[in-house]
């Protein structure tokens, strides 16, 4: 397990060639790197961290995430005690700093910030979400005090021989008043030249590349033409694997040339009460060397808005859904939940 000895051997350092952070983290090779859906720190899944503690909202799959060297996810509001909600939203997320310790006890690395609620309470409560990320040892990306910020890379090293991991994240979600400036707080739009800049600036740095997007439509378990316009975008580039978020509910996943991608993973830690937004997935990704990797869906569900495993008479008919989601998109996921891609030259 990668948990006693992650704080102890976390290392954050900027690296200047590729205004990257970067930080090393031993394990075994090749290494399992771990996605998730939506997180809600705020409304009633703050409210239950605030009342049984940071443990509880993941007792049920905290022991899968921590088993993982990098585990991910998207985290869907801001940190802070200060700011105002912005205009003409519907929906203003805002949980309290001290919130976040329930990801890192859960066992989670890393968390995008490029979304469309991290910003819902304006730049200082921006700027507060990645202070209390950082400082509870929960690595932001996709968001900073200016655009050189949200656009940086993180970089990871693990597995032993360790393979180094780049991770980018996008958003093409409005309003674009959430967008970072030159000295503007915000997150990193997906603007179709930035994807190709950035991805290309840590290609031939990184044995594996990945890139987050929140993008889509919310409900609709097929990805729109601009997913898959900037998904292609990101493959044709370099990117080794690509994950998405926003829709609420699966989508399938695609395979292109070298590139894995997964269209939504879901909710995750989210208030859930439709039949489909209740359905989730930890998406793990084995790689061993650029175009060589597996990958597997662990079907899980929402009960209210925790997560756990799926049950055995649950997980066959959502191993079968997210079979028929692939296949729409030319895609052949095993009965077991596997997908191989073996397109590299030989190790």
């Amino acid at each position: 397990m990668k948990r006693g000895s992650l704080l102890l051997s976390w290392v954050s350092a900027v690296l200047a060639a590729l205004g990257s952070l970067g930080y090393a983290i031993p394990s075994r090779h090749p290494p399992t790197l771990m996605f998730t859906g939506d997180l809600l720190l705020a409304g009633k899944p703050g409210k239950a961290i605030a009342k049984y503690g940071p443990a509880a909202p993941f007792a049920k799959v905290a022991s899968l995430l921590r088993e993982a060297d990098l585990t991910v996810g998207n985290l869907e509001c801001s940190l802070s005690t200060r700011g105002k909600p912005v205009k003409d939203k519907t929906f203003a997320f805002r949980g309290r700093p001290e919130a976040i310790a329930a990801l890192r006890t859960a066992g989670f690395d890393l968390v995008t910030l490029a979304n469309n609620h991290s910003y819902d309470y304006g730049a200082e409560a921006l700027l507060d979400t990645l202070r209390a990320c950082r400082d509870c040892g929960v690595t932001p990306v996709g968001a900073g005090g200016t655009i050189e910020e949200a656009r940086r890379a993180v970089i990871v090293r693990c597995g032993h021989p360790p393979l180094t991991v780049a991770v980018l994240a996008f958003s093409n979600m409005l309003p674009k008043q959430f967008y970072a400036g030159a000295a503007r707080p915000g997150t990193n739009p997906a603007y179709l030249s930035s994807i190709r800049e950035d991805i290309a600036a840590v290609r031939s740095q990184a044995d594996i590349v990945i890139a987050l997007f929140h993008w889509g439509k919310e409900r609709a378990d097929t990805p729109s033409k601009t997913q898959r316009l900037l998904a292609h975008v990101a493959a044709d580039a370099g990117a080794d694997l690509v994950v998405g978020h926003h829709p609420h509910v699966l989508q399938g996943l695609e395979v292109r040339g070298d590139c894995i991608i997964a269209y939504s993973l879901g909710n995750f830690l989210f208030p859930s009460r439709r039949a489909s937004t209740r359905q989730t997935m930890i998406l793990t990704y084995r790689p061993e060397a650029r175009g060589k990797a597996t990958v597997q869906v662990i079907p899980c569900m929402i009960e209210g808005f925790k997560p756990r495993p799926a049950t055995e008479k649950e997980r066959g008919p959502m191993v079968s859904r997210m079979r028929q989601l692939c296949a729409r998109l030319g895609t052949k996921l095993s009965a077991d939940g596997l997908l191989v891609l073996d397109t590299g030259p030989a190790n």
